[in-house]
């Protein structure tokens, strides 16, 4: 299976929360309709994304939501956040349904905009996910999603019983063999330099806030020269980001969707994380260059694997 049912010409609403939902789904959307509508959180990521997209996004309408998480914002806030954006979707969509009728609209984890959809009685609402452990954005879509999106490599031991809830709820289940960060074109350097490449996180997300490791202790123990690309800066080349991972010798980071993209180019990687993924078991099986450390403890026995890595490229 794969997800050609993205490729269906009908009216879509796509959210894009995050810049790998960028990179994933800009595909799909090139090949959508004219009077498809684009869910834009306001991270800083995704509006330098979204401000240099002219070579790879059409133009389309254009709503813009605050992302609810965040590193300095609380309970409250969170909650308020949430209730406003749902809120304001949800007008948009039904004046849309007024216009130019959607039929179906297409989230990755942003499973908030779901509901909004429900209201607005769009068809189907399609729920895309590679994170087991993205528990309330899953009891999110338990509620709303008519299709849901997985890999055949879905650990079900960390997602709650979501797969069987599912089942249970006859929502209808697409599965694929791809891993989300393989599921575009690289354009691969075959002379990378001598540096590598750092991606760090700040954390407050509402599923890896407790999977952050401080890196810097890390960092420290490093001789080469490195390069840093962190969440919520603006670079200059953001759709670039995944291909420059090739100008490396190798990469560093918090994050498990740039560990992905960096394995999967042959990078030799180091993940600083206590996450736990499909994808990653994915990758381990697949005898990727990835190493994992889980705690501060094991530092130095991963930051030797990750060298011995080094060595063999």
């Amino acid at each position: 299976m794969s997800m050609e049912i993205l490729n269906e010409q009908v009216v879509t609403a796509w959210v894009l929360e995050h810049p790998a939902h960028f990179q994933l789904l800009a595909p799909f959307i090139r090949k959508g309709s004219k009077n498809d509508l684009l869910i834009i959180t306001t991270r800083i990521e995704c509006l330098n994304m979204y401000n240099n997209s002219e070579n790879y996004l059409p133009k389309r309408e254009v709503v813009f939501v605050e992302r609810p998480f965040g590193k300095n914002k609380n309970k409250f806030k969170t909650i308020f956040t949430m209730i406003k954006r749902r809120n304001k979707v949800k007008k948009a969509l039904k004046l849309r349904q007024k216009r130019i009728p959607i039929q179906r609209i297409i989230v990755m984890g942003a499973s908030l905009e779901l509901f909004s959809a429900k209201s607005a009685k769009i068809p189907q609402r399609i729920y895309i996910s590679d994170t087991e452990i993205h528990h309330l954005a899953h009891k999110l879509a338990l509620k709303s999603a008519t299709d849901v999106i997985l890999p055949n490599y879905w650990r079900e031991d960390l997602d709650n019983n979501f797969l069987k809830k599912c089942e249970n709820k006859k929502i209808n289940i697409i599965r694929h063999n791809k891993i989300h960060a393989e599921m575009r074109n690289y354009s691969k350097n075959n002379i990378p330099n001598n540096k590598i490449i750092c991606r760090k996180l700040k954390g407050g997300g509402s599923h890896d806030k407790d999977e952050i490791i401080p890196i810097n202790v890390a960092l420290n123990l490093i001789k080469k020269d490195l390069e840093y690309f962190n969440e919520d800066i603006e670079h200059n080349t953001p759709w670039e980001l995944c291909n420059l991972i090739s100008n490396y010798s190798a990469a560093i980071t918090q994050s498990t969707t740039f560990a992905a993209e960096a394995s999967i180019q042959n990078v030799p990687t180091l993940l600083i994380s206590k996450a736990e993924r499909g994808f990653l078991s994915e990758l381990k099986t697949r005898n990727a260059p990835l190493i994992q450390c889980k705690s501060i403890n094991e530092l130095d026995e991963k930051l030797q694997d990750w060298h011995e890595l080094l060595k063999n490229e």
